[in-house]
């Protein structure tokens, strides 16, 4: 068995990610203004892309922190710029997609370009470009390249292409890295440092969902509503730890694409409960809109969760009972919310069977483990 020594997580990279999760809690302002009582299409299909710009934009630093970060100076001055950038490119966020266009990119390509640099140092401090670093310099050169087209674009009036330039973006960091391999060894990826960094962002983003749900919580209108409302929320967070922190087993050597991914959906799946509860206080909101919204958030918050399974530590596994009990707890859950439309206490009711559920499975589970 290979030995796993875990690198420790500095604390500026947790100031790092507190200033990322500012950036992504000011995307609910993309879609918690509904028109009609529901969110448009556009506005959901902005939002979706600027969160995996953004969260992209975040793991290409949290990447090379994970492979060679030693914290030299070169590596506190960049990551500066590399905040500052991200603070500009946080207030530039808004409805008016139009306004915020120049400023977002350029700040993207600011960020992705202080990424460049640290890979370069390293690859010239190694002499070789043949190495892992080598692979994230040519992979990062083409996503520059795409938000260089993508400035040029807006200031020469071809502004409506531009999302789809950032969707090329997000898919060509995501996928590049699978035909881009060159001498990749997966022994520079140190596993339980980048579980504790993903599990950082995510328990910021619970605390900013907490944050998003305190306007329930009205001293002078006492109602059991903001505990129900917390105990989705809590239920959440404690299914979460179950499954990423005690479950998995954070001591091997892995490329840790599945972790990656399933966590932009998880950060983007809190995210939007938080903007469903945020829609359904101001009272401006489809009931049945609002409904879905929570319904297809909790769903790919559980997935996305339960895509993790493979790391589990010998002699746990997730077995079809499992399955079927979570399965049956998101089905009851659902019809649950789908029945009680215009019932405040019922919606809340058939959220909690959907966390509160799933969360006893895990519980369950973690009791019952057998370590091998």
């Amino acid at each position: 068995m290979v030995k796993v020594i875990k690198k420790d997580v500095e604390l500026i990279e947790l100031f790092y990610d507190l200033i990322f999760v500012y950036a992504i809690s000011q995307l609910t302002s993309l879609v918690n203004e509904p028109v009609g009582g529901i969110i448009s299409s556009n506005s959901f299909f902005v939002y979706i892309i600027t969160s995996f710009v953004i969260l992209q934009a975040w793991l290409y630093f949290t990447n090379y922190v994970n492979r060679y970060g030693e914290w030299k100076w070169h590596e506190y001055l960049l990551a500066c710029i590399n905040m500052i950038a991200v603070i500009f490119m946080a207030n530039t966020i808004s409805t008016q997609w139009e306004q915020m266009l120049l400023p977002f990119n350029v700040s993207m390509l600011i960020m992705l370009l202080t990424v460049v640099v640290l890979y370069s140092v390293h690859a010239f401090k190694e002499r070789s470009i043949k190495i892992a670093a080598g692979n994230s310099i040519t992979i990062l050169s083409i996503v520059c390249s795409i938000y260089v087209i993508a400035i040029l674009a807006i200031l020469f009036g071809f502004s409506d292409i531009v999302i789809w330039l950032d969707v090329v973006a997000v898919l060509c960091g995501a996928f590049l890295p699978f035909f881009i391999r060159g001498k990749f060894n997966k022994n520079i990826i140190n596993f339980p440092h980048l579980v504790e960094r993903f599990e950082l962002l995510t328990i910021i983003t619970f605390g900013e969902a907490i944050v998003g749900m305190t306007h329930f919580f009205d001293i002078n209108n006492l109602t059991p509503v903001p505990i129900l409302v917390f105990f989705v929320i809590i239920s959440m967070f404690g299914s979460y730890v179950i499954q990423i922190h005690h479950l998995m087993n954070h001591l091997r050597e892995e490329r840790s694409l599945r972790l990656m991914f399933s966590h932009y959906f998880i950060i983007i799946s809190i995210n939007l409960v938080t903007v469903a509860f945020e829609l359904i206080h101001s009272g401006e909101v489809n009931h049945l809109f609002a409904s879905i919204l929570i319904i297809i958030s909790l769903i790919i918050f559980y997935i996305s969760i339960m895509a993790n399974k493979e790391y589990y530590h010998d002699g746990i596994n997730l077995t079809k009972k499992d399955a079927l009990m979570m399965f049956l707890f998101i089905v009851i859950g659902s019809g649950v919310i789908l029945l009680g439309l215009n019932s405040l206490y019922v919606f809340l009711i058939g959220a909690l069977i959907i966390t509160l559920g799933n969360f006893k499975v895990l519980l369950k589970k973690y009791k019952n483990r057998k370590i091998s």
